[in-house]
């Protein structure tokens, strides 16, 4: 009996230090997305965080139905070209920037990995 007490305290031991390590070492990757879609993933995206301050009546038009247009038009995305985007510079959230976006705080790094890939991609309207 004080076998088995001892050998399930060492394997307690030794799954609590295992599990406890591998929160340590997480960490948010850079992983590109595959196949990322504007309706399904970014949209919901632009709902979520843009669309309060970017409706129908502003620019660019951040409100389903209009803002894949919208940003194409004003040139604020270069399809294939994350880094040369205007929207990826917005959107790496600077407080002391004369125009800080989103304005209530930066987006979490998942939702701008989403909107990199998607722009380098192509920026296709899918």
């Amino acid at each position: 009996m004080k076998k088995t007490t001892r050998t399930l305290g060492v394997l307690a031991s030794f799954s609590l230090t295992l599990f406890l390590s591998s929160c340590y070492n997480d960490e948010v990757k850079d992983a590109v997305s595959e196949n990322v879609s504007f309706a399904n993933d970014i949209q919901p995206i632009f709902n979520a965080n843009c669309v309060s301050c970017h409706p129908s009546d502003a620019l660019p038009d951040l409100s389903p139905g209009n803002s894949y247009t919208s940003l194409l038009s004003m040139e604020g995305i270069v399809p294939g070209d994350a880094d040369g985007s205007e929207l990826m510079e917005m959107l790496n959230f600077d407080p002391e920037a004369d125009n800080p976006m989103p304005p209530g705080g930066a987006m979490s790094s998942k939702n701008i990995n989403l909107i990199r890939d998607w722009i380098n991609q192509g920026a296709l309207n899918n």
